[in-house]
């Protein structure tokens, strides 16, 4: 056991190396490529948040608003960036994290003439449809699960099972709404009325942002804004995308709607981590998925410990 310990630590810092010399070089070529390409790939994955789950040892981190604003804005400042393709497959994420993304991209419409073309892939749900609604043009596989339009908060009350196991709790707070969503009580009336207030305002400002970015009628929104999911092909009979179509014919369209002649170079503005997508699976391959989860947090771990610590969210 000792042993296959030593060897598994020896090769995560192998790994980290091998990681950090691949990290700097495509820093340093992307230092090259800048002003080459036309098209900015900005990748939109996982959980939107403020603050991406997971870690440089998962292949799942989620998505960083803040680092999401700054690929955008790095886009929008490259005279050479003709159009920003977003490649989406979110569930959804915070209200906040999810507004953020799309205003910068509505700030890049307004001040720029790049063109913003969203591909939407397994699925592009209530937040990840919220950044997609900023998009000039949205392009979505058949059977990708988007739509899911809508604002939810939840709690528990688990006292119940702590009287059975003997566990008793104590709040002190400085009012009496501290302690709001409390898992160890029953949400009071006028806890619910602030707590709908909070959830309507919400989700009228998803509802006029889809207006405001898809150009399309409140009253011809509002019927399919319940909450409900679509396919790719029933949200484009309702509007709610463009066209159908794969990654590849995205940046198709993208090509066309920028004007550019030719195969058109595409730059990823998105890459934020250190140690790239490939590390996580690779140390499970090397290692085996049970020796990895002994030291490393699995995607899994850390994507449940978070998601259950967010109040408002555009997913379910």
């Amino acid at each position: 056991m000792r042993l296959n310990r030593i060897l598994a630590l020896a090769l995560v810092v192998l790994c980290l190396l091998a990681a950090l010399g691949n990290w700097l070089g495509g820093s340093i070529n992307q230092g090259k490529r800048q002003g080459l390409a036309n098209v900015a790939l900005v990748n939109v994955y996982g959980l939107i948040s403020d603050e991406a789950v997971g870690g440089p040892f998962s292949s799942s981190t989620g998505t960083n608003a803040n680092q999401m604003i700054e690929a955008i804005k790095e886009a929008r400042e490259d005279s050479g960036i003709k159009a920003i393709l977003l490649r989406i497959n979110s569930p959804g994420g915070t209200a906040a994290a999810s507004a953020a993304i799309y205003e910068e991209l509505m700030r890049t419409r307004k001040e720029t003439d790049i063109k913003i073309i969203a591909s939407l892939g397994d699925v592009a749900a209530s937040g990840g449809y919220y950044i997609a609604s900023a998009a000039h043009h949205i392009v979505a596989n058949p059977s990708t699960v988007t739509g899911s339009i809508g604002v939810i908060v939840r709690t528990q009350n688990v006292s119940p099972l702590l009287d059975k196991i003997g566990v008793k709790t104590s709040t002190f707070q400085s009012g009496q709404f501290k302690d709001i969503l409390s898992p160890f009580r029953d949400t009071k009336p006028e806890e619910q009325k602030i707590l709908q207030g909070v959830v309507d305002t919400s989700y009228q400002q998803f509802l006029e942002a889809i207006v405001a970015g898809r150009d399309m009628p409140m009253e011809k929104l509002k019927p399919l804004a319940d909450g409900r999911i679509f396919t790719g092909e029933q949200a484009k009979a309702k509007n709610l995308v463009d066209s159908l179509g794969n990654y590849y014919d995205a940046l198709k369209t993208t090509a066309e709607l920028a004007n550019i002649r030719g195969e058109p170079k595409v730059r990823d503005v998105g890459k934020s981590s250190l140690f790239g997508d490939s590390l996580g699976p690779f140390l499970s391959s090397v290692l085996g998925q049970g020796h990895t989860s002994q030291w490393l947090p699995m995607p899994s771990q850390t994507e449940w410990t978070r998601w259950h610590k967010i109040p408002l969210t555009l997913m379910e």
